[in-house]
């Protein structure tokens, strides 16, 4: 039982170092609307652009690159400025 806690609080304290001692500041390339793109239209180069986003907020439902969304139709209207997320395209 005491060698339990002793590995438990050793994990706990690793943990809690590795995340003070990760880059916050760590940004990331995604995709986003640079047009109103409505429902059913087919996404061109001219409908996006890149922006840099907090590694940490990223998701796997986002595009990093242009070639994840080009050429693909979009099943729900997509605002300009917002996330092209793979959910929202087929």
């Amino acid at each position: 039982m005491m060698w339990s806690r002793t590995v438990l609080t050793l994990v706990l304290a690793f943990n809690s170092t590795a995340c003070v001692l990760l880059k916050t500041d760590e940004r990331i390339d995604v995709v986003v609307a640079a047009t109103d793109i409505g429902a059913g239209r087919k996404i061109t180069d001219k409908d996006i652009t890149i922006i840099g986003m907090p590694v940490s907020r990223l998701t796997r439902d986002m595009p990093r690159k242009s070639s994840q969304v080009v050429g693909y139709t979009t099943k729900v209207p997509i605002p300009k400025g917002d996330l092209i997320l793979l959910s929202k395209v087929k």
